[in-house]
């Protein structure tokens, strides 16, 4: 099922209500992976993006890291928090997460 992302910060400073910044459509999953510099198992959640005849490419969002769930409504959507990574600093990124019709 597709899913828009709409990022509610920009390098970790909240967006204006009046800018939220683009919203991004594509199919999001989560998983686990091994960080050897935090020497722990973390959990990401992903997005990746539709390409023609149903392939898929990497999002163009940064993944988010130790994603927790902040508030969930199955008729409006979920807002999802967690970290992301951009030039190996940490900041910190809410998804707002809808989801869409195909």
């Amino acid at each position: 099922m597709l899913c828009s992302v709409t990022r509610t910060h920009y390098f970790g400073e909240k967006r204006h209500d009046r800018d939220p910044g683009p919203t991004i459509i594509g199919t999001v999953r989560m998983y686990s992976i091994m960080r050897d510099d935090m020497k722990r198992y973390i959990r990401v959640m992903t997005m990746d993006g539709l390409q023609k005849f149903g392939a898929t490419e990497k999002g163009a969002i940064p993944d988010l890291l130790q994603p927790e769930l902040l508030t969930f409504s199955s008729d409006r959507g979920m807002m999802v928090c967690g970290f992301e990574e951009i030039d190996g600093r940490r900041f910190y990124q809410g998804w707002w997460m809808q989801w869409v019709s195909s």
